[in-house]
């Protein structure tokens, strides 16, 4: 049974739906921006579920301003990467880093997480992918001041 790592919390969102187990294979990680300034967990739970009309927020794991880790969904199917949803899990940090940079609180919690998946499901960091990097995709998430390669070298180091 997939255990969730104990240092993100549960903060109980409710979801219209029930959620759907990764059926198989975690493949990769996939690191995204919330796109909006001032948007937490909550803001873009009720974003997901009121407009987009999903059973709620799209990311497995979501990372505050501060570094807090929050639990999305979880080890459920995400809705955060058309055609990589059911192979991959979804890591939403808040902030819009078109403009912004994230926090360094931030960029540790990721890599942490990222390390934490990254043992649990055997992924190596060539597979921590930014959204804009999958085919087909137009968006700039996780935003054109979220340097991938950087983050992967970051993530490559202890």
């Amino acid at each position: 049974m997939l255990k969730e790592p104990n240092f993100v919390r549960d903060v109980h969102l409710q979801f219209s739906e029930p959620l759907k187990k990764i059926p198989g294979q975690i493949k990769y990680i996939i690191i995204h921006h919330a796109q909006e300034q001032g948007w937490d967990i909550y803001k873009t739970h009720h974003f997901h579920q009121a407009v987009r009309k999903w059973s709620g927020i799209g990311y497995n794991f979501f990372i505050e301003a501060n570094g807090e880790i929050l639990k999305g969904r979880g080890y459920h199917v995400g809705a955060h990467a058309y055609h990589y949803n059911e192979v991959s899990l979804g890591i939403c940090l808040t902030g819009d880093f078109d403009v912004d940079n994230p926090t360094k609180e931030q960029l540790s919690s990721a890599k942490n997480l990222c390390h934490y998946l990254m043992n649990e499901f055997n992924i190596p960091v060539s597979d921590v992918l930014g959204h804009r990097e999958l085919p087909g995709t137009t968006k700039t998430c996780p935003g054109k001041k979220f340097d991938m390669d950087q983050f992967r070298d970051f993530i490559s180091q202890k």
